[in-house]
């Protein structure tokens, strides 16, 4: 009878342990759901979304979520990712910057789940402890932590319908316990589009180019992170990706040119262009927490390398005598990076000192070869081949302070400096350049937060270097006659950016800034004769100021609606060029809406809508440019699977341009194939177990070997 009430009293011992276990969770959940009331966050250096708080960013990938944040524009034609009203910005992945552009970057993001996504953060003025490259800002994608213990896994699969067919697919398998972490990502991406390209000069004499281009890519990228636990403070780690590139493209040209005494010449080219680009990366970290206050020292090393082979063939065909050129170029690329970096964080009563030092090495091999075919044969033109050496040596150290006083002010301020060591050659001209330069680059911030009212201010000093590719002097022939090439003589642009930002019951967001570009960069177009030839320059200042002004909430329980604009008035100076500089501006603006259309939420409407009116900036005008997408969203299995149907850019429009010269005026009228559906299936399985933390790496200067 004793053990009977024992049993007994067992039983309803565990059924209140299991009932205050449920009410636990329960209580987690409710406080979880509070939290995700609040969609954005105003720190002093950043403003953070919130991707949990948002309806309208679930079931997405990272590139569609990042298309709900405040002030952010993902331009799928462009292949590109910036701040509204501002230039191109570097993506990080918590804290380890991806350092990739372009289709490689979106492709990466696509693999990438909403439901992975914890936060994203938006920083305009970047802190000293980050690298000071880059000529706008970072923009932070925090994944969620502490991924389960035991196996668990995502499988994704779109079809992208443009005017050709494409499909990606993604997999991950993650294996995790108390010590050790390991996860193996595999991604497949073969897609094409068909791009329309015309550009026009009109001066003394005239050129008219239009180029139908397909434009096809295959990659097969696999991932491999490894961490383990030495002991309780101390973790190692490293991350291995190995990227096989095949990208191509097939092009037919027609260039009409009209000399100044009225002389009309023809050219059609087609052009077959193949590239294999492997790549590899790896990087490892140590971590140490020197004490239970939060003092750590964290170690890390990357390397990165690939190895570009390119084959371009192209024949042209000459109106005037019917005489037709064929040429092959190849091309052999090697980027090479390393770098190394100790951080130290050091938590005080009085505040907290973060300090470090970095050392990166850049190192790049090209050797271009030009071909004429002749009685069939191909023979080499040492004139316009090319071997170009370039190597590069930065040194940096930071420190930073931050503090807060009492519940209302939070500060940091610090200071980073980069000492650089340049040189590049060109045997085959007997050129070498060589440079050395040191710079100081501040940073301080304040925020005061009251109620539901928080203010900030923030500045920092950027640098902006030229890519490899923009210094290489090689000649990227269209034709027998017109080309792209680089510029060694290319120095960096320092950029000096100021902001006030304020935001309110974590809905309304708004600020003002003011940017100072001074040496900027960019390619100019020239025409002499029948050729048509771009080069890289520093030629113009820019001074902008600005405002941005967004507000995101929940209307009627069912439809959440986040709504933006930009406006800004640009004043620039030129040199090294002929052109006429006029007062700029601008004026954006997007509407972006979910409607959820059964009472769980799990079957949602999306209608997005942005339009960037006519602007102006330095000698260029640019014309409005209205895009509309949207879709449906599924979600089933309790959320595991997710299925999505998108329509992007129904309008399918085109994006124009002009450029003023002195001596003459250049218009551009492309079309990159923007008007898509996507139909896109995601799942997700795994263990629930009890979670752990993940480390991620950074490795901030790879984007340089584009």
């Amino acid at each position: 009878m004793k053990l009977k009430y024992i049993f007994i009293g067992s039983l309803l011992s565990a059924a209140l342990s299991a009932q205050t276990q449920k009410d636990s969770i329960q209580h987690v959940e409710q406080i979880n759901i509070l939290v995700k009331k609040k969609l954005l966050e105003r720190k002093a250096d950043r403003l953070i979304f919130n991707v949990e708080a948002s309806v309208a960013s679930q079931g997405m990938d990272a590139t569609e979520t990042l298309a709900n944040v405040p002030m952010l524009k993902v331009d799928e034609n462009m292949g590109a990712i910036s701040i509204t009203g501002k230039s191109t910005v570097s993506v990080m992945i918590n804290g380890r910057m991806l350092n990739l552009s372009g289709n490689a970057l979106l492709n990466y993001l696509k693999s990438i789940r909403s439901e992975n996504i914890s936060k994203i953060e938006v920083i305009t003025t970047p802190p000293s402890k980050y690298e000071a490259q880059g000529n706008s800002g970072i923009i932070n994608i925090i994944l969620k932590k502490n991924p389960n213990l035991g196996f668990s896994g995502n499988i994704n699969s779109s079809l992208i319908q443009r005017t050709y067919s494409g499909i990606s697919s993604s997999g991950s398998l993650n294996y995790q316990t108390e010590k050790f972490s390991s996860s193996l990502k595999l991604a497949y991406y073969d897609s094409a589009k068909r791009t329309d390209e015309n550009y026009t000069i009109i001066g003394a004499s005239q050129n008219y180019s239009n180029s139908i281009r397909r434009d096809m890519w295959k990659e097969l990228t696999p991932t491999l992170n490894l961490s383990y636990k030495i002991s309780k403070n101390a973790e190692i780690g490293l991350e291995y990706i190995y990227a096989n590139q095949k990208s191509g493209m097939n092009i037919v040209n027609t260039t009409k040119n009209i000399a100044s005494d009225l002389k009309e010449e023809n050219l059609l080219t087609n052009t077959f262009h193949r590239e294999k680009l492997p790549t590899h990366t790896l990087s490892a970290y140590y971590d140490l927490k020197l004490d239970t206050l939060g003092k750590k020292l964290s170690i890390a090393a990357n390397f990165y390398k690939n190895n570009s082979d390119t084959e371009v063939n192209f024949s042209t065909l000459k109106s005037s005598d019917n005489s037709v050129q064929d040429v092959k170029t190849t091309s052999l690329i090697s980027p090479q990076i390393f770098s190394v970096q100790a951080d130290l964080e050091l938590p005080f009563s009085f505040g907290t000192i973060e300090t470090g030092m970095k050392f990166n090495q850049f190192k790049n091999s090209s050797d271009i070869q030009y071909f004429n075919l002749t009685a069939g044969q191909y023979v080499p033109d040492l004139l316009r081949a090319n071997i170009f050496r370039y190597q590069e040596e930065n040194y940096a150290g930071y420190v930073s302070f931050a503090k807060t006083f009492g519940e209302h002010w939070e500060t940091k301020a610090g200071i980073r400096y980069e000492n650089t060591h340049a040189q590049s050659s060109t045997p085959s001209s007997n050129s070498e350049n060589k440079y050395n330069y040191g710079q100081w680059f501040p940073s301080a911030y304040v925020s005061y937060k009251e109620d539901k009212n928080v203010f900030s201010l923030s500045y920092s000093r950027r640098i902006n270097r030229p890519s490899m590719s923009n210094l290489n002097p090689f000649r990227w022939y269209e034709n027998p006659y017109s080309y792209s090439s680089g510029n060694p003589l290319l120095t960096p642009a320092y950029i000096n950016n100021l902001e006030l930002g304020y935001t309110f019951n974590n809905k309304f967001s708004a600020s003002v800034y003011y940017l100072r570009m001074k040496n900027a960069f960019g390619q100019i177009s020239y025409i002499d004769g029948l050729s048509q030839t771009s080069t890289y320059l520093n030629y113009y200042n820019n001074n902008s100021w600005g405002f941005n002004v967004s507000y995101t909430d929940t209307f009627f329980k069912f439809w959440e609606a986040s709504i933006s604009a930009n406006a800004s008035l640009q004043n620039s100076t030129v040199f090294n060029v002929d052109a006429e500089t006029q007062k700029g501006s601008s004026f954006s603006y997007s509407v972006n809406n979910t409607f959820s259309l059964n009472k769980s939420k799990t079957l949602a409407l999306f209608v997005n809508f942005s339009h960037s009116l006519p602007y102006r900036n330095v000698n260029s005008y640019f014309y409005a440019y209205p895009e509309l997408t949207s879709g449906l969203k599924l979600s089933l299995m309790e959320k595991k699977l997710q299925i999505n149907a998108t329509v992007m850019n129904i309008f399918a429009q085109r994006y124009r341009g002009d450029m003023y010269f002195t001596d003459n005026v250049q218009h551009m009228n492309n079309y990159w194939d923007g008007r898509s559906f996507r139909l896109s299936l995601n799942y997700t399985f795994g263990s629930s177990k009890k979670k752990i933390s993940k480390k991620n790496i950074n490795f901030e200067e790879k984007e340089r070997a584009e």
